[in-house]
């Protein structure tokens, strides 16, 4: 494959351990191994020898990475588009610091998303603000080396957030993109098939800003009690079977896609995961394993002629 690099969303996968930097750090050397991933997402080092133990890791074996915003701000109660004026600069400075701290690790790249919908008469102006924020945050990392991918959601289904489906989404984006270069968007599958987005039209309306992308699998019938965006595991071997939609046919198809794109200007490559949760008491290392072949096939099948 030119364009779509296999990555390992090992943050999600090992969530359990987002604030013990050195099990991350033994992670991602372990996850590494054998050369398949070239992208890693990994949580984000505070410590400096860390940071400098991550960043010579990632140099010594000619790997990016890619972290996000999101779980540090949930945490903190922040979101980058509350209508709250001091909650919103509160939660711009703390993404602006992530992203120092992830330059230190030698990350790439630093993933936004949005808050919570809002009614009706207030979205083009919260759509606006939110839009400044994405700027002013994208500028900050353009002098650090990175770039920011922001990643929209769901509007109506599950999570109900400010920026939900891609083909809203790239009516406003230019306006961030024409500001900041380093701006780009974040396709997940979970997210676009719960907006009941057709997945190859929204791949293709993405196509120009595009520069990372999650195969997540989700269970669509409503009535389901696992239903909605809860990252759920992927099928396994042989025949990687599932209860969601995701099959290993459907996420090679989509990588194919990705692969006929023209690579957006800025980018050298597009990362395509896997995103799977990982839980405390989970055989992280078994759910770690399932993710990396289920990936592996999807590539495998979007070779196939």
């Amino acid at each position: 494959m030119n364009i779509a690099k296999p990555s390992g969303h090992l943050l999600e996968i090992y969530m359990p351990y987002l604030y013990d930097e050195p099990r991350m750090l033994d992670v991602a050397m372990r996850e590494t191994e054998d050369g398949f991933y070239q992208n890693i997402e990994i949580g984000i080092c505070f410590d400096g020898k860390n940071q400098a133990s991550m960043r010579r890791f990632l140099e010594s074996n000619a790997l990016t990475a890619t972290t996000f915003a999101a779980p540090y701000l949930n945490k903190a109660g922040l979101n980058l588009s509350s209508t709250d004026k001091s909650i919103r600069r509160k939660a711009i400075n703390a993404v602006k610091d992530l992203s120092s701290y992830a330059a230190d690790c030698g990350y790439m790249n630093l993933g936004v998303s949005s808050g919570n919908d809002v009614p009706e008469p207030e979205r083009e102006k919260t759509l606006l603000e939110f839009a400044e924020a994405l700027i002013e945050i994208a500028e900050h990392q353009r002098k650090l080396g990175m770039f920011m991918t922001l990643e929209p959601l769901d509007r109506f289904a599950f999570k109900k957030k400010l920026v939900g489906e891609i083909s809203e989404t790239v009516q406003w984006f230019p306006t961030v993109k024409k500001a900041c270069p380093n701006a780009f968007l974040h396709w997940d599958s979970a997210h676009e098939i719960l907006n009941d987005a057709d997945l190859f039209s929204s791949l293709d309306a993405s196509a120009p800003y595009l520069a990372h992308v999650h195969l997540c699998n989700v269970i669509l019938d409503k009535k389901h009690p696992c239903y909605g965006d809860l990252h759920m595991d992927c099928g396994t071997a042989p025949d990687f079977a599932t209860e969601g939609f995701l099959s290993a046919a459907y996420g090679g198809d989509m990588i194919r896609k990705v692969e006929a794109f023209t690579l957006p200007e800025g980018i050298k490559k597009i990362n395509v995961s896997l995103e799977v949760l990982g839980h405390p008491g989970d055989d992280l290392v078994l759910k770690a394993h399932n993710a990396k072949e289920f990936l592996k096939e999807c590539f495998r099948l979007a070779e196939e002629v």
